[in-house]
């Protein structure tokens, strides 16, 4: 079996049906591959921005609270009898001595004492008041620098690679590299040349707002071993479809030869070989708009077996059948790779000649006419029955439709006819009116 397989279809046909298999089952390999890395990657990106999201998110609500912590201890520091006494007394030393105990600052007309609150601070103030007169603010603050970042971390959800940066006006405040450009945009934020992706929350708090940050290759990393092991299995089914297109070139090879062999069935005429009716229409209308698009010639030759009932009601079918099949023959070794040599109907033949002018056509169908008027078929008495025919012959683009040009190239086969047979007419310019009228019954 393996060797009659061979035979009929060939190592190159079975070796080109196992290629194709195995590209089907690679492209569609590879598809699967895509789409299952491409949602991993979405979901993971999409999981580190909702970390990310998420510990920005809380870590702006403990900001919230500290701001709350801090108006409680000014408040609590104003409400204390010592330091309210102070104030009304004007004793600066127990002021400054109470201020410096909670780390904060009074404000007393235009002197303040107590710590000096530098820098970018978050405050917490309370007023002291006597008889609806202010006396004294009490401001409590807390720098904004890296300490408060670290505490803000602490509390918050940050992933293991992710960090927390203050960005004021988009350099960085607190947490990074201070005064370092970071602007966020779709995600991502760049610092000092490095990608990391980005959410941010803003504090409410001097225009800043809190970010958190993980490099790019951090959360690439994160499916890094999902990534190996779909590769490692990638490679293994591809180690199978190796193995699966070898047993299957065999079936795909016959399908291949299968389907040739119909597409040319379909477009053959059974007993000639050559081109039937139905892939003449469409190789003359193909050509004839090429013909349009690039102003060239196209010319067609019909031809007609001469006295060919005769024959058949002589001789018999088989007979006719040989001059058939003998004219077509002549037809085949006269014409270029390029035309087109088709069995228009019954003992009419066809040939389809691109880029060649009228002049062109008609040696051409002088030459084809004088290799039919060679042929001679055998009869089983030892006779020969000499076989002729008439040719008819239109180009476009006197005529530019195929219903005209079938229709010239017919009108002249029936003046050849009436010329004696045996001879080649081919269709003028003045015929217009009777090719329109042959086109229109057509």
């Amino acid at each position: 079996m393996e060797r009659r397989f061979t035979s009929r279809y060939g190592r190159f046909a079975l070796l080109r049906a196992a290629a194709v298999v195995f590209v089907v089952i690679t492209a569609l390999l590879g598809l699967v591959l895509f789409a299952i890395d491409h949602n991993a990657r979405a979901s993971n990106d999409h999981q580190a921005r909702t970390d990310l999201a998420s510990a920005a998110r809380v870590a702006a609500a403990d900001v919230s609270t500290m701001r709350a912590n801090l108006r409680a201890q000014a408040a609590e520091v104003a409400s204390e009898d010592s330091v309210q006494r102070a104030v009304m007394s004007g004793d600066a030393k127990v002021i400054v001595a109470v201020a410096r105990a909670h780390h904060a600052q009074i404000q007393i007309g235009s002197r303040t004492l107590g710590v000096r609150l530098t820098g970018i601070q978050m405050h917490g103030s309370a007023t002291i008041v006597d008889r609806g007169r202010e006396l004294a603010r009490v401001v409590v603050g807390v720098r904004l620098d890296r300490s408060f970042v670290d505490a803000l971390a602490y509390a918050a959800p940050v992933p293991p690679q992710s960090a927390l940066v203050l960005v004021r006006d988009g350099r960085i405040l607190a947490g990074g590299p201070i005064g370092s450009a970071a602007r966020l945009s779709n995600g991502q934020m760049k610092i000092m040349g490095l990608t990391f992706a980005a959410e941010g929350h803003p504090l409410g708090v001097a225009h800043t707002n809190i970010v958190a940050v993980e490099p790019v290759a951090a959360v690439d990393a994160a499916i890094a071993p999902f990534r190996r092991r779909l590769l490692y299995a990638a490679a293994l089914t591809l180690a199978l479809a190796a193995a699966l297109a070898t047993r299957l070139a065999r079936p795909a090879a016959r399908m291949l030869a299968d389907l040739k062999h119909l597409r040319r069935q379909a477009e053959t005429d059974g007993l000639t070989l050559v081109a039937n009716r139905r892939k003449f229409d469409e190789r003359l209308d193909e050509e004839l708009e090429h013909a349009r698009r690039v102003t060239t010639n196209v010319s067609l030759v019909l031809a007609d077996i001469d006295n060919f009932k005769s024959i058949n009601d002589r001789f018999g079918h088989q007979t006719g059948d040989a001059v058939i099949k003998a004219v077509a023959e002549a037809f085949a070794a006269n014409v270029r790779d390029i035309d087109l040599v088709a069995r228009f109907g019954g003992e009419e033949f066809a040939a389809v000649l691109p880029g060649t002018n009228l002049l062109g056509a008609r040696h051409l169908a002088e030459r084809i006419r004088k290799a039919v008027e060679g042929v001679t078929v055998p009869l089983p008495d030892g006779q020969r029955v000499a076989v002729t025919a008439s040719f008819g012959v239109a180009a476009f683009p006197t005529y530019g439709s195929p219903h005209a040009l079938i229709a010239a190239a017919d009108l002249a086969l029936y003046d050849s006819k009436e010329q004696g047979k045996n001879c080649v007419v081919t269709a003028r310019a003045k015929d217009g009116a009777r090719v329109a009228a042959g086109a229109f019954a057509s």
